[in-house]
């Protein structure tokens, strides 16, 4: 008998609070099989980098201790996204899979028509969650102002109180930040990921930092130090 899971598929939403795809599968009483992919061919492309790397591999730490302490560590998968739901499909009874949709580029895009065409075909239910102020598949753009506002006034999701574990799992071990998939090493310092991070850098911005923002934003030696430097973070773990 193969077990039933509910697959949490993380992209770019690193994290436990206001995950709208976690919390919903976490109230179904039906272990929670929480997955990133770490795709090979994405780091193949112009537009990634190991820098990129280096910020979401702190993300993904800082996220597999929360999981952790829920009940259920991150499953870390390296390989194509499709491949891999297929390899969990041999083995798992998937009974859905929850995921925010991901804002990004033509790769990612092409990537998530890909995934849909795969439930169909396999019969997997995917419930996806609007993640921004993005809008898919809007008939008129008179619409897309009014489905904004809304979402924006919605209140935050609290995180899971706990998840329902699996009971057997193997995952990859999470690549290296140097690992060679993602091309030359990186030299110089890469801004920390992690929500923690993003928190001390918020209130380091708020009570100190944006006091000189307005007059050292436009200087490229020191606008790194006076902006918020929030914008990886947005683009990666914290709610939106």
């Amino acid at each position: 008998m193969k077990e039933t899971v509910n697959i949490v598929w993380f992209k770019r939403d690193l994290r436990i609070n206001d995950h709208h795809p976690l919390l919903t599968a976490s109230k179904l009483g039906v272990p929670i099989l929480p997955l990133y992919v770490v795709e090979p061919d994405y780091w193949q492309q112009s537009f990634s980098s190991s820098r990129h790397w280096h910020f979401i591999y702190d993300c993904l730490s800082e996220l597999n201790i929360a999981l952790t302490q829920l009940g259920q560590p991150l499953i870390v998968q390296v390989g194509e996204t499709c491949d891999v739901i297929a390899r969990l499909y041999s083995e798992y009874n998937i009974q859905a899979i929850y995921a925010h949709e991901e804002t990004g580029n033509l790769w990612t895009y092409r990537r998530d028509i890909s995934v849909n065409e795969l439930c169909i075909r396999y019969d997997i239910p995917l419930h996806e969650y609007p993640l921004n102020g993005v809008v898919r598949r809007l008939s008129s753009r008179d619409d897309w102002s009014a489905i904004r506002n809304k979402r924006m006034v919605e209140k935050i999701a609290p995180k899971p109180l706990s998840l329902s574990p699996l009971l057997k799992y193997s995952s990859d071990p999470l690549p290296d930040k140097n690992h060679p998939m993602f091309r030359r090493k990186f030299v110089g310092t890469v801004q920390q990921g992690g929500r923690l991070s993003a928190v001390n850098d918020l209130r380091s911005f708020l009570n100190h930092r944006s006091s000189q923002y307005l007059y050292h934003i436009s200087a490229p030696g020191l606008s790194s130090t006076y902006c918020s430097r929030l914008s990886a973070h947005l683009a990666w773990e914290v709610s939106p």
